[in-house]
């Protein structure tokens, strides 16, 4: 009986005496190992912001002078005429016919001629007034992307300019360049001289 005693009490106080014992906290640890990874995160993404991928000539690559400016043709819908005017200035304004039409045949004559003359040129921006018709804009694309009907270019599914962009039309008199009648012959900027293709 006494043995049974005596261990029991040793029991009792070992049980005492592990009360006794503080708890370890793990709280404070981990608080410092999640600002050391933050910090570790930031300093690689700023790492990676401050390298710039540069494609720099080599020092026996000759570096090109020659390349041309864009053309930036654009095509203006105004309630009476439309303008075409590329980097230059003003090519031409097409007065609308008998019935407040656009003239399409001569805008997409004109435009025929300027991708002859800049045949790598694929894209041009059209800027509509707010009162232009939907129906028009539609039609107007759809002379801008293809060659006119009888062309040798059209017969070979050559494309216009297929990528059109669209945006707001300035005020009218904003445009650079003198405002051309329709009738006047085939504009200086349209010729390859000034389109920027090498002259013959």
């Amino acid at each position: 009986m006494r043995s049974v005693r005596r261990a029991l009490r040793e029991l009792e106080r070992n049980e005492l005496a592990n009360k006794g014992e503080p708890p370890i906290n793990l709280v404070p640890m981990i608080d410092i190992l999640t600002t050391l990874v933050l910090y570790l995160l930031i300093g690689t993404i700023f790492k990676q912001f401050t390298i710039l991928q540069l494609n720099l000539p080599g020092p026996s690559q000759p570096v090109p002078t020659d390349q041309k400016p864009p053309l930036n043709l654009t095509v203006t819908l105004r309630k009476e005429r439309m303008e075409v005017s590329d980097r230059n200035g003003t090519v031409r304004v097409l007065q609308n016919l008998t019935g407040n039409d656009y003239d399409l045949v001569q805008l997409g004559e004109l435009l025929a001629q300027i991708k002859r003359a800049e045949p790598d040129e694929d894209s041009v921006t059209l800027q509509l007034e707010p009162k232009v018709k939907y129906e028009s804009l539609v039609k107007i694309m759809d002379v801008t992307r293809v060659f006119p009907a009888g062309t040798e270019e059209g017969k070979e599914g050559v494309p216009l300019f297929p990528n059109v962009n669209i945006g707001d039309a300035p005020l009218a008199g904003a445009l650079p360049g003198a405002l051309l009648p329709a009738n006047a012959p085939a504009p200086a900027a349209a010729t390859p001289a000034t389109l920027g293709a090498p002259a013959k």
